[in-house]
């Protein structure tokens, strides 16, 4: 089954351009256009415009306080000299003017005073050049924010009593659905669980993997040691979760939702003859590398069967034993590689394994 592909049609438009007049019709005169207006200059200092700068001056307007002028004191005249109305008019203008004079010698100076802004980088209008550092509340050279100094906080036991978190289990995840959500199955439960796939042991191994991951410990009961071997040590860097056997035998393990077990059958096309007793938060995981008339009652006696792409006798076989349309039957022999059916409660699902680049490393291409 090929997914549809949305066509994108082109619709060509008819006669001339919008722009383009009907021949034989002549063009409209435009009026003429205004002129534009003059540019105006404004004056720039060395390092770009600057904040508060006078457009009239050529220079920044420098507001300096200048000295206040002051008249010298009145010296009193001896008694016995007088000094007439007018040299007395002379010298009040005299005093005047000079200190007319002196108040406009600070801004005259100002403006003969040359442009030192410093060579700042465009848009800078602060003149230093240190580098903000932590002290500053910016990024420092590094990029890193300055440490944050966090304190403590108090609460009573009613108060703790009161903060529920609220989540439901996620269980363990198997792929991601059409939409690239994740898709997870309540693996390990509290009753006894057991699952069967039929597929190659590249998926037995993705699975087994994922459930490593959830603190499980894992029994693997293989016709093929050499595929299992070294596999615990590769993904856990451990020699103690899991454990390879070559035939059946009995386990003595005790599981808990923290460590939960995991026995898996990987027996070519048959299940386990006599298959381990399971327990809660037991999940028993049969591989069937080629599915044929002997292997069909290990997918009858499941909780969940997962399918990799089936042939077409396969195919049949599932489809009769499980009940599945014929359109699902057709389908489960065009799946793409990464892709697996899951089957259980009356319904089915087509997920993508959407393997990490760890898996991937550890694991391999999708492959049956």
């Amino acid at each position: 089954m090929s997914s549809p592909h949305a066509a994108v049609a082109r619709a060509d438009s008819g006669g001339g351009s919008p722009g383009t007049p009907a021949p034989g019709v002549p063009l409209p005169q435009r009026p003429p256009l205004p002129p534009p207006p003059p540019l105006t200059q404004i004056a720039k200092g060395a390092g770009g415009a600057v904040l508060g700068r006078d457009a009239t001056l050529s220079s920044p307007a420098v507001q300096a306080a200048g000295p206040v002028a002051t008249a010298p004191p009145a010296q009193a005249a001896p008694p016995a000299q007088t000094t007439s109305s007018a040299s007395t008019q002379a010298a009040t203008q005299a005093a005047a003017a000079a200190a007319s004079r002196a108040a406009a010698v600070p801004l005259a100076e100002a403006r003969a005073i040359p442009d030192a802004t410093p060579q700042l980088p465009p848009g800078t209008v602060y003149e230093s050049r240190r580098p903000p550092g932590p002290g500053d509340g910016h990024r420092g050279l590094s990029g890193r924010l300055a440490r944050l100094r966090i304190g403590s906080h108090t609460a009573s036991r009613s108060a703790l009593a009161q903060l529920r978190i609220s989540t439901p289990g996620t269980g363990l995840i198997l792929g991601a659905d059409r939409q690239q959500g994740p898709v997870s199955v309540r693996f390990f439960r509290p009753e006894p669980t057991r699952i069967a796939l039929v597929g190659g042991a590249w998926a037995g191994q993705l699975v087994t993997f994922r459930a490593l991951a959830l603190g499980a410990r894992v029994a693997v009961v293989t016709a093929d040691p050499q595929a299992w071997q070294g596999f615990g040590e590769r993904a856990t860097g451990r020699g103690d979760r899991v454990a390879v056997l070559s035939a059946e035998q009995p386990l003595a393990v005790t599981a808990s939702a923290q460590q939960p077990i995991l026995v898996v059958y990987d027996l070519g096309q048959l299940g386990a003859t006599a298959p381990q007793p399971l327990g809660p938060w037991q999940t028993q995981l049969t591989i069937l590398r080629q599915l044929s008339q002997p292997g069909v009652p290990s997918i009858q006696d499941c909780n969940l069967v997962m399918l990799q792409r089936l042939g077409s006798a396969e195919a049949a076989l599932v489809g009769s034993s499980l009940r599945l349309p014929a359109a699902s039957t057709q389908f489960l022999q065009v799946m793409a590689d990464d892709m697996i059916a899951l089957v259980g409660d009356g319904a089915e699902r087509y997920i993508w394994f959407a393997q990490t680049d760890v898996e991937r490393q550890y694991a391999g291409a999708p492959r049956r």
